[in-house]
């Protein structure tokens, strides 16, 4: 009678069955890396074993096939190791941002928020220099409230700050405004990409996603922010 790695019932290794109900009787769920290489070994050692002294089996495609799997074993565990180290990454990150509260950011926009009180400090950057610029503040209504010469603008982020006061010299309310720089370079105007500075008042987490709360109410992603600021 022949012998088969079924008659021999080796113990912890798995057979495939074709039934149905999908059971057989040693079964069990050999389906990861440790276990299939656990079989593999068992499976090699058997054939060894149980070989015809007149023609040996060929071992180079098992051996290649046992280097197989310690590669999968081997890339398994650096996901995880990975995985790991990404989370701890980002526990970091997190923390990192926490400290943030109370700094001022620096992040592309043209709305503000004005308390009354307090100097509004923003910036702008032009894609290529222009010979002329001014900055334009618009009410909540989109009326002009003050219009600024600026002189001649470089490429690059430039700071200047608003105190509040309009055209008239009076103390502008509390509330909505915005912000507009346009260039002027010979006959052609270009608008500049506007920041609004404002405190970051909290820091919360989205999943991997960090966000950032401002003080005149805007959310944004850490990523966001263009400077920080000291108030």
């Amino acid at each position: 009678m022949a012998t088969t790695l079924e008659s021999l019932n080796l113990p912890g290794l798995t057979f495939y069955s074709g039934n149905a109900s999908g059971t057989s009787g040693n079964a069990v769920d050999a389906t990861s890396t440790s276990d299939l290489q656990s079989n593999f070994l068992r499976m090699l050692t058997v054939q060894l074993q149980n070989q015809d002294p007149m023609n040996p089996m060929e071992s180079a495609e098992m051996t290649s096939q046992l280097a197989q799997l310690n590669m999968v074993d081997g890339i398994g565990t650096m996901n995880k190791n990975l995985s790991s180290l990404i989370s701890q990454m980002q526990a970091a990150d997190f923390m990192s941002q926490a400290a943030t509260v109370g700094k001022s950011a620096l992040v592309e926009g043209s709305e503000m928020s004005y308390d009354g009180q307090s100097l509004m400090v923003m910036a702008s950057n032009f894609a290529s220099p222009v010979t002329g610029a001014v900055a334009n503040i618009y009410d909540a209504a989109g009326n002009l409230i003050l219009k600024t010469e600026m002189g001649p603008q470089s490429t690059g982020i430039k700071h200047f700050y608003w105190d509040g006061v309009d055209s008239n010299g009076q103390k502008a309310a509390a509330g909505k405004y915005r912000i507009e720089v346009v260039g002027k370079d010979g006959e052609a105007s270009k608008v500049g990409q506007t920041y609004v500075a404002s405190p970051v008042v909290a820091v919360g987490r989205n999943g991997n996603d960090i966000r950032l709360t401002l003080a005149d109410g805007r959310e944004i992603a850490s990523s966001g922010v263009v400077q920080w600021m000291a108030q």
